[in-house]
């Protein structure tokens, strides 16, 4: 008898896998042009609409929380029907409503429109992770799940780009540019008709010969079905995690509490601080600046939790994209410091992101881990839906963008100090 873990744990990658590591790739960069996209159209539907500071921040929550909708939905339906046709449909599902988000005509269907789309990106957030890291060699696994969050900035950077050329070129044609966000991603759901079904979900199901079929895909290796070994791992409760683990617990829910807030609140609001900040020259420019430095802040995360350990990196970047965040806030008549500070923020914020994963996983046993993310990304989302409505309501109240940028980066300073306290280093953490 052999287990999945052991047949898929090669040396090398093979073409099967490597496609649909770009595939997975790809679709990880669309699910962040969609969330970020509606940032680039806030001032336009303020206009247009008539929306209060307010009311453009539930516009902004509103794909967060159809996320935490889709994460449930379609989390649960991945189960019972598989990991393959959940993972086709969210993604055209969320195509589907962001190109019917072109057809709103108020604030309300807009909102409808968001929120249904984001359903389609709950679902994605949940399951192509999952689905990717059943295709894996599990000596590789870690690394190449961090890389496909690398295309996070990527797709931060397709939408920008798309927003120029509809919006600043094409005179606000924002109805074009949901059409055109739409498209690709249906494009890429062809591509993810390659993906097979996982070789896990076979095999709990009983259906060995189709597992067997995939592993062959995967490996080449030609696998008897009779010898496929499901190893179900020991069940962990959530009582235990909290009672045993309570410490590391409450350190994992500050870290993804200030990363989901300050994020969501901030990038989400971005360009429309710039409208408000940048009184002279181009804030495409500005903005393009401050998203390409979210990758160099990733690999730099990436590079070091291996030399310097977990904890320090997520902590110290953590801390740093608070501190730049309110160096932003106290510099809004200053449009040259403003913008070196949101530099410096995409950096570090991005680069927090990147040592949090290895740091959430290392924090618990195995058979606790898988229900600590998900206490992680659900509490994490709840916290991100009111970043940007906080920000909208302190926005209209206060008439400047100073008091919220300092509310809402102050988040992370807190957060990170509050890690720092309540967690341990989990770089080679052994557990008994």
């Amino acid at each position: 008898m052999v287990r999945i873990e052991e047949i898929l744990d090669t040396e090398e990658i093979s073409s099967t896998q490597s496609r649909i590591i770009w595939i997975a790739r790809f679709s990880w960069a669309f699910v962040a042009m969609e969330i970020i996209l509606i940032s680039f159209t806030l001032p336009l539907f303020a206009e247009i609409f008539s929306l209060n500071q307010i009311q453009q921040g539930i516009l902004a929550s509103a794909v967060l929380l159809g996320d935490i909708a889709g994460a449930v939905i379609f989390g649960r339906l991945s189960d019972v029907v598989g990991r393959r046709p959940v993972f086709q449909i969210s993604l055209i599902w969320y195509s589907l409503f962001t190109a019917l988000t072109a057809l709103s005509t108020g604030f309300y269907d807009l909102l409808a429109y968001r929120f249904l789309a984001g359903v389609g990106l709950g679902g994605m957030l949940v399951v192509d992770p999952a689905l990717l890291s059943e295709f894996l060699p599990p000596r590789k696994r870690g690394m190449l799940m961090v890389s496909m969050d690398l295309f996070w900035p990527v797709g931060s950077l397709i939408a920008l780009a798309l927003a120029y050329v509809f919006l600043e070129i094409g005179g606000g044609n924002w109805r074009a540019l949901f059409l055109a966000a739409a498209f690709p991603a249906f494009i890429v759901a062809l591509f993810r008709l390659y993906v097979p079904e996982s070789p896990f979900y076979l095999a709990k199901k009983g259906y060995l010969d189709r597992a067997s079929e995939v592993l062959k895909r995967l490996t080449g290796r030609n696998i008897d079905p009779r010898t496929i070994e499901f190893a179900v791992e020991e069940k962990g409760s959530f009582n235990e995690l909290f009672s045993h683990y309570g410490r590391r617990a409450l350190a994992m829910l500050f870290a993804w509490s200030a990363l989901n807030y300050t994020y969501y609140g901030l990038f989400l609001w971005l360009p429309q601080v710039f409208n408000v900040v940048a009184l002279y020259g181009n804030i495409w420019l500005y903005l393009t600046l401050a998203f390409l430095f979210q990758v160099p802040g990733y690999v730099s995360a990436m590079i070091l939790v291996e030399r310097w350990g977990r904890k320090k990196t997520l902590v110290t970047y953590l801390f740093m994209s608070g501190v730049t965040g309110i160096v932003m806030a106290a510099a809004t008549r200053d449009v040259v410091v403003f913008t070196l500070a949101a530099i410096a923020v995409s950096f570090f914020n991005l680069g927090a992101w990147g040592a949090v994963y290895p740091f959430t996983s290392e924090l618990f046993p195995t058979k606790l881990r898988g229900k600590a993310f998900g206490v992680a990304e659900g509490f994490g989302k709840f916290i991100a839906v009111l970043g940007p409505i906080v920000f909208g309501v302190l926005f209209q109240l206060t008439g400047n963008v100073t008091t919220p940028l300092l509310a809402t980066m102050a988040v992370a300073v807190v957060g990170s100090l509050a890690t720092h306290i309540l967690a341990p280093e989990t770089k080679g953490m052994v557990f008994d």
